[in-house]
């Protein structure tokens, strides 16, 4: 079970609200899922396989794995304080002691409620999730217009990626044309 505070992240910010995943410094498993996803979420926001170019400046600022596991370094700071995270849907982190929530909702899947009622202008763009899947790949991928975490990182047939990414948004885009193809067993 997955706990979603609805909250103003600071006081500094009184016209800015938000979903954010409660993350406690003993829940690893939720950790290392939401690990998964911020790796997935560079993956897809670089483009870039982390061996093309190892050695270049781009390989090395760009590298979606190194950016995964620095993330991952900075979150454990906090847990192993003993501190409670709250996790945003694009993979930002803060204590929760600094926020003020407003409300919390329990999800059995790691799916943020829907973040079009943020009344900042940075978040009042529509968002937009595109299904994607490699030629003759096995896996259907989301990625979003906004930076999103998925959790996750992959479905097994275009229906469930398709009802996972309506939870969010209904404006749906397919990339390449792939559309619903016939799924591998």
């Amino acid at each position: 079970m997955y706990r979603f505070a609805y909250c103003q992240p600071h006081t500094k910010c009184p016209n800015l609200f938000g979903w954010y995943l409660i993350l406690k410094p003993n829940d690893h498993d939720a950790l290392m899922e939401l690990h998964k996803g911020i790796a997935n979420l560079y993956f897809f926001k670089f483009g870039m396989d982390p061996h093309l170019k190892p050695d270049s400046e781009e390989g090395m600022l760009k590298n979606p794995v190194r950016l995964a596991a620095s993330w991952l370094q900075s979150m454990e700071k906090f847990l192993i304080a003993g501190t409670t995270v709250l996790v945003n849907s694009s993979g930002g982190m803060m204590p929760y002691d600094e926020s003020k929530v407003r409300t919390a909702i329990e999800r059995w899947e790691m799916i943020w409620p829907s973040d079009e009622t943020w009344p900042s202008d940075e978040f009042n763009e529509r968002e937009i999730i595109t299904i994607s899947r490699w030629p003759q790949g096995r896996h259907y991928y989301l990625s979003s217009n906004k930076g999103r975490v998925f959790v996750p990182s992959k479905y097994r047939n275009y229906e469930h990626a398709k009802r996972v990414a309506e939870q969010y948004t209904s404006n749906i885009r397919i990339k390449n044309n792939t559309g619903p193809l016939p799924d591998f067993q």
